[in-house]
């Protein structure tokens, strides 16, 4: 059975349209079909071909590596090598799962309503404290002299004296003596990488710039990186779609990007206020 057959079988056995395929893994159904029929002209080179039939064989519950080899041995011209076919599965598996990072995005707005509320109750209670303040009467100052109230009344009458009040105080807002635990931290930078689905390189770099790499390599899925510097955490993904990205203690989840790869730089602070 050659490669197409297998495949078509394969896809029929599931229970698959060729729309079906087409909708999972983004190809056309005219690639498909043309893949199926052992016509790999569409795929544009040994490259592409080896992505779509390793794609397409994990779709229907395959194993890819005989029909590699079958591929090898009989079409392929072996001037791709095993470690762009794994460059090609990465960035295929950042497409199909591009829709369910973009779903993901509104984290980024929730969190900046909540960061908004935090505020709106830390000034409030701050004002209610401020009020506290002016609801104490002011001491008595008789002659520029403040007095108290006897203790006992006194025989002698009393002479009525002038009262004067004293100016209003200014009121002036104090910084809370500590922020609520869900409040960003300023200094420095503080950037936690989770891998979520697929593999996914990583390049992270400090505030020197491109020389002060903190990190590179491949992170497979369920693997966490922890970055620290005083300024700035630069990060390049080659597959940004599976990653969760907690910036300061926000969670931003993944990077919203049309693209697998894609850069995003973080400094002090909040990263919803300033991310740059």
């Amino acid at each position: 059975m050659s490669i197409g057959q297998a495949l078509s079988a394969a896809r029929r056995d599931a229970g698959l349209s060729i729309d079906d395929i087409s909708a999972k893994t983004r190809l056309r159904a005219t690639v498909i079909r043309s893949i199926e029929a052992d016509d790999f002209s569409l795929c544009g080179g040994d490259f592409y071909a080896r992505g779509h039939i390793r794609t397409l064989a994990g779709l229907v519950g395959l194993d890819p590596a005989p029909l590699l080899a079958e591929y090898d041995a009989t079409i392929g011209t072996g001037e791709d090598g095993p470690a762009t076919s794994q460059l090609y599965e990465t960035e295929a598996s950042g497409r199909a799962i591009t829709r369910t990072a973009q779903k993901r995005s509104p984290r980024w707005g929730l969190a900046a309503v909540a960061t908004t509320l935090v505020a709106i109750i830390i000034f409030a209670g701050i004002g209610l404290m401020n009020r506290g303040k002016k609801s104490t009467p002011p001491a008595v100052i008789a002659a520029g002299v403040t007095t108290q109230p006897p203790t006992s009344p006194s025989p002698t009458p009393l002479v009525s004296t002038p009262v004067i009040s004293p100016p209003p105080a200014t009121t002036t807002t104090e910084a809370p003596q500590s922020l609520p635990s869900s409040a960003v931290a300023e200094a420095g930078v503080h950037v936690v990488l989770r891998i979520t689905t697929t593999k996914c390189w990583v390049e992270a770099t400090g505030s020197d710039g491109p020389s002060d790499v903190l990190y590179q390599g491949v992170l497979s899925p369920g693997a966490t990186q922890t970055f620290d510097d005083p300024q700035r955490v630069s990060l390049r993904l080659g597959n940004a779609p599976a990653t969760d990205i907690t910036v300061n203690g926000v969670d931003l989840g993944a990077p919203a990007t049309k693209n697998s790869v894609t850069s995003v730089s973080f400094g002090p602070g909040n990263p919803l206020l300033a991310q740059g």
